[in-house]
């Protein structure tokens, strides 16, 4: 949502949606990155800064990350998001062979790591897997991961685990994100990132002889 005028309101309209999704309040970090919400520069230019405005706004606990509403939340979305992450590696695997999947590979001088690197004559690419429940979840999770991914240069699948979202739904919100997603990326529901793969080819196991 784009407003026009920022009110503090309409702010505070923002930081409760991602805090229900995600159970806290977001970073000066997650705020830029965030198109419910003005960046960081103008929350300081017109209230004197995040912090203070949380303040002002009503929020008490600006740590709810380390709360219980928090705890519960994580518990519940990454123990599915685990889960699903675990058939998505044996998928993976029995596809491609264990020699051609790799899990939580680096890719970049920051340190950070891509769920899956698959290796395959058809492409190489990256696989994420995270667990949802709604597209204002899923939208908070793919604003955050566009920026992890800025470097990433091979194809990546953003892999969306869940049963309340289908294909239809996935495709309707890339559609209508103001944001565009990068050439290389295409989210995707579990069932068609399933299909897709079957199509693709392998390379032959060294280790078979």
């Amino acid at each position: 949502m784009n407003h026009k005028i920022w009110t503090a309101e309409k702010i505070k309209e923002g930081f409760d949606r991602f805090l229900a999704e995600t159970g806290r309040l977001p970073t000066a970090i997650e705020v830029d990155s965030l198109e419910y919400l003005p960046n960081r520069k103008f929350i300081e230019r017109n209230f004197g800064g995040i912090e203070k405005l949380r303040g002002q706004l009503g929020y008490v606990d600006t740590h709810l990350g380390k709360g219980k509403f928090r705890s519960k939340i994580a518990l519940k979305v990454g123990a599915k998001g685990r889960v699903e992450e675990l058939k998505i590696e044996k998928l993976l695997r029995d596809k491609f062979g264990e020699v051609f999947v790799h899990t939580e590979k680096i890719f970049d001088d920051t340190k950070n790591r891509v769920d899956f690197y698959v290796y395959s004559p058809s492409g190489n690419f990256g696989v994420d897997v995270f667990y949802t429940e709604t597209i204002q979840n899923l939208s908070g999770n793919i604003n955050i991961k566009l920026n992890k991914y800025g470097s990433f240069k091979d194809k990546l699948y953003f892999v969306v685990a869940g049963d309340s979202i289908s294909q239809k739904d996935v495709d309707k919100y890339v559609l209508d994100k103001t944001k565009k997603l990068p050439p290389n990326s295409q989210i995707i529901t579990v069932k068609n990132f399933e299909s897709l793969i079957r199509n693709m080819q392998v390379y032959l196991n060294p280790l078979d002889k």
